[in-house]
């Protein structure tokens, strides 16, 4: 999806990565991801190779309304730049049953800096580069997911293992 422009200026992207776990316990291993970004851990950085930047990362959890059907939770995130020459992202986290995999939605949106130069800018290259930025935050949640189960599935088949002999 592209991200779009409203009037106010604010731009809206939206993402999606698949991991291999099931969604009972994506929202559990997307907050240990999350709780450790918070801490400013290495989750708390933004982009690919040159192009990564720390970023100070809050999020909390809510209602996602986002969709009919049976009420669960959505996490709410925010990042801070920390740079005048960057915009701050708003957004939420969504997490979608997929089979025996979890769809990892991230949304939200952002405010290019520096007015009419910045709206330029953002048409012509910002949002592209804050769409990679957003998927490669949905990409690092989505493995992380997908190793904690891989992880956890491998400490469980040895305990049965160990159970049978």
């Amino acid at each position: 999806m592209q991200p779009t422009t409203s009037a106010t200026r604010s731009t809206h992207v939206m993402v999606e990565s698949i991991a291999v776990c099931p969604f009972s316990m994506a929202e559990e291993y997307a907050g240990e991801f999350l709780r450790a970004a918070e801490g400013h851990g290495p989750e708390a950085s933004i982009g690919r190779s040159r192009l990564r930047r720390d970023v100070t990362l809050s999020f909390g959890i809510q209602t996602d309304v986002a969709e009919d059907g049976r009420v669960h939770d959505e996490l709410r995130a925010q990042w801070a730049s920390g740079s005048r020459l960057l915009p701050d992202f708003n957004g939420s986290i969504r997490f979608r049953i997929d089979g025996e995999r979890t769809r990892v939605l991230v949304d939200g949106t952002y405010a290019p800096p520096f007015g009419a130069f910045g709206t330029a800018f953002d048409r012509i290259a910002g949002r592209t580069i804050a769409r990679a930025s957003v998927q490669d935050l949905a990409d690092r949640i989505a493995e992380h997911l997908t190793r904690r189960e891989a992880g956890w599935r491998i400490a469980h088949a040895a305990q049965a293992g160990a159970d049978v002999v």
